[in-house]
């Protein structure tokens, strides 16, 4: 009996230890962190691409407009280039199970890191890298996303830079190289203002302000020059 009770005993004990070992103490929770009337704007884009007629965005802005457990509706408004209105539309992010066909490019759950998925799926991509940054002049953690894959004689690379505290998406650069012709072409935006956390954001300058700023600098220059030619000449 005594015998039958250790044969019992031990393996039990053993089961037990090797689950405590290798089931994680902590899962990963899978939670909305922004709220309603949120915004983050975007620009400095550069798009650089085969097709002469594509008008590059001057500007983007994505705004929480609703917020259902784990479902936020995201408002995106923007300009182009030439001044016309980027048309409104509205996107439902499911940060658990993301949206059928479409990556993940806007956002995120909240405090995820390193090596966690970005989403609550097997096949979700995973994070790269956790870490901190300076955003607009403050001082915050975020969770960077790169991936590169091949097709049809490309080599696509995306990098995708998010928010730690509210998962949303601060920047985005894609690649693409067209292995015949060895050429690559990009895509890229970044942040430039957002009431999520405090920043600084980067001033906005008009075709006039520019002009009229260049103006200034380009008479400094004249007038350093005539002085510099008048000192040599009374030499």
């Amino acid at each position: 009996m005594k015998n039958l009770r250790s044969k019992i005993i031990f393996p039990l004990v053993c089961f037990l230890l090797t689950v405590a070992f290798v089931t994680p103490v902590f899962a990963v929770e899978y939670n909305t962190g922004v709220s309603v009337g949120q915004w983050v704007k975007y620009g400095d884009y550069v798009v650089t691409t085969p097709a002469e007629s594509l008008i590059s965005p001057d500007w983007s802005m994505m705004e929480v407009i609703g917020v259902s457990g784990k479902e936020v509706t995201l408002r995106i408004t923007g300009a182009y280039m030439n001044g016309t209105a980027i048309p409104p539309s509205e996107v439902i992010c499911n940060i658990d199970v993301g949206r059928p066909n479409e990556w993940q490019r806007y956002l995120i759950a909240a405090d995820l890191n390193q090596g966690d998925k970005i989403l609550n799926t097997a096949t979700a991509d995973t994070i790269n890298k956790t870490e901190t940054r300076t955003i607009l002049g403050a001082s915050r953690s975020v969770n960077i996303l790169n991936f590169t894959y091949s097709a049809a004689g490309q080599d696509m690379t995306f990098t995708y830079i998010y928010d730690k505290a509210s998962g949303m998406n601060l920047e985005f650069e894609m690649k693409i190289k067209i292995i015949e012709q060895a050429v690559t072409y990009t895509n890229s935006y970044r942040i430039i203002d957002s009431n999520i956390f405090d920043c600084e954001p980067i001033p906005e300058f008009s075709s006039g302000t520019l002009l009229a700023i260049l103006l200034l600098v380009v008479a400094v220059i004249v007038m350093f020059y005539q002085k510099l030619t008048i000192g040599k000449n009374r030499q």
